[in-house]
């Protein structure tokens, strides 16, 4: 697992706020028409009301409106991040049902966590973990999901035969192009992140890892350049 501690969590959502917002509010990766399909995923979800598991959910910011109007039993997220976490709550206070939430790594929440879930919903935090890890989170949200249930994984995935620094370099100069609402300073700390930070697999391998974890079916329901929303089934 990448070593990142409470206090760099802290840091990035407090001390670096105003870029994530600009990001964000700047639809540049895509979060409106994406999460419009998440739910409607979640919608259709097959069975009762789907209790849902978000994690990595941040603030919940802007999937809480989303969820509002899904009539789920219940809303469990998880974050890395306590000053996420309180943020989410207010945000969360728009849903009509019981709201769980847990300061705690992805990976060690679902290696201990026993409840089934009629869904799970994570965005934009799975391409963090190396591959290993992404195979583990794959297997145990199989196992935490109810007969019907759905996985809605959102995250970035590198073009089939492109290799990860070409990807880097492409997706940064997109960056540098497309996201204009950002100053110099705000663009260089993106940039260093993305190139610190960010692992993604290709969708081929997303899609491999996925049916050797138990899945029977994962289908891209939408791409916006690097952006995917994958219904895992």
């Amino acid at each position: 697992m990448l070593n990142i501690t409470n206090a760099q969590a802290h840091e990035f959502f407090v001390d670096h706020w105003t870029v994530y917002r600009k990001v964000v509010d700047g639809n540049y990766m895509f979060h409106r028409e994406i999460y419009a399909e998440v739910e409607r995923l979640l919608a259709a979800t097959p069975g009762q009301p789907p209790r849902l598991l978000d994690l990595g959910c941040g603030d919940a910011g802007r999937i809480a409106p989303r969820l509002a109007r899904l009539n789920l039993s219940g809303y469990v997220g998880v974050d890395l991040s306590a000053v996420a976490l309180e943020w989410a709550a207010g945000n969360l206070a728009v849903l009509g049902c019981p709201v769980e939430l847990h300061e705690a790594e992805m990976l060690d929440w679902l290696r201990r966590d026993t409840a089934g879930y009629g869904a799970i919903f994570s965005s934009f935090a799975l391409h963090h973990l190396r591959t290993g890890e992404k195979r583990d989170f794959l297997r145990l949200c199989r196992e935490r999901l109810r007969p019907g249930g759905r996985l809605l994984l959102v995250d970035v995935m590198r073009d089939d035969g492109q290799d990860p620094h070409a990807y880097l370099d492409a997706y940064c100069r997109k960056l540098e192009r497309d996201w204009q609402s950002l100053n110099r300073q705000e663009l260089d700390f993106i940039i260093d992140h993305v190139r610190g930070n960010d692992l993604p697999e290709s969708v081929s391998e997303y899609r491999r890892m996925a049916l050797e974890a138990g899945f029977a079916r994962a289908d891209s329901v939408v791409r916006y350049t690097w952006h995917h929303l994958f219904c895992l089934e």
